[in-house]
C-alpha cells in the first residue's frame, strides 16, 4: 500500500478563495477517481500555510488509472488552473510505502494527524528500515493510537516517516505526554538515533475536507 500526497503552500491574502477551492478541488477528486482523497493544513507547525491532498491506494496502477482519470477531465484541468494562483509556487507530490501499520478502512477519518520524518544516515539503511518498524509499534503500544511507518518511494534516498492519525487535539496531546512519561520510549529513541541523519522534524495537520 501507498500513501500519496500533494502539497503546496498557499500565498497570502486569499484565504477564503483559498478554502472554498481546496473543499472544490477534494471534492472533484474524489468524484473524478474514486479514491478517498482528504485535504490537511499545517497546524502548529513550521511550514504555516500548507495545505496536503492525502489518500492511500492499494497499487501504482491504480494511483496510475486515477491520474489518467484527472488528465482526461476538462473539469479538472480547468478548476486546477484557476486554483494555481492561489499557491506560493508550484505544487509537489510525493509517494510512500507502508512498512509497518494497517490502515482499518473502517475507522472514522481523524481530525488530526502527527507525521515525524527522518532520513536514514549514510550506510545506516538497513537500520533505520528495521529501527523505524521498532518505533511505530512501540509508540502504538505505548499510546494506543495506531502509528504507521512509511518509507519515501520518490524525494530524498532513504527518507521515511512516521504518522498517527487522532480523534482531536485532546487525543493528540494525551498521547504525545504518554510518549514523553514513558522511559522505555525515550531510551529507545536515543539507542536507534544514530540509524538516522540530523535532519528528523514533525509536523502537526489538521484535516480541512
Amino acid at each position: 500500500m501507498y500513501l500519496f500526497t500533494r502539497a503546496g503552500r498557499l500565498g497570502l491574502g486569499q484565504i477564503r478563495e483559498a478554502m472554498a477551492f481546496i473543499g472544490t478541488m477534494t471534492e472533484k477528486v474524489q468524484q473524478e477517481t474514486g479514491l478517498d482523497v482528504h485535504a490537511w493544513a499545517s497546524t502548529m507547525s513550521p511550514d504555516f500555510g500548507t495545505t496536503v491532498w492525502a489518500t492511500f491506494v492499494e497499487d501504482l496502477e491504480h494511483l496510475e488509472a486515477a491520474n489518467d482519470k484527472l488528465a482526461a477531465s476538462d473539469g479538472y484541468v480547468e478548476l486546477a488552473e484557476k486554483g494555481s494562483q492561489l499557491f506560493a509556487g508550484p505544487l509537489s507530490d510525493g509517494l510512500a510505502r507502508v512498512v509497518s501499520g494497517e490502515l482499518d478502512p473502517s475507522a472514522p477519518q481523524p481530525s488530526y494527524v502527527t507525521v515525524a520524518r527522518a532520513t536514514a544516515a549514510n550506510g545506516q539503511l538497513g537500520a533505520a528500515l528495521t529501527n523505524g518498524v521498532e518505533i511505530a509499534e512501540t509508540a502504538t503500544r505505548i499510546t494506543g493510537v495506531r502509528t504507521m511507518f512509511l518509507v519515501d518511494a520518490t524525494g530524498a534516498y532513504g527518507g521515511c516517516r512516521w504518522t498517527s492519525g487522532f480523534a482531536d487535539i485532546g487525543e493528540l496531546e494525551r498521547a504525545e505526554s504518554a510518549l514523553m512519561a514513558d522511559e522505555s520510549w525515550l531510551a529507545l529513541i536515543d539507542r536507534v538515533g544514530t540509524s538516522y541523519a540530523q535532519d528528523a522534524h514533525q509536523a502537526i495537520y489538521r484535516r480541512l475536507t
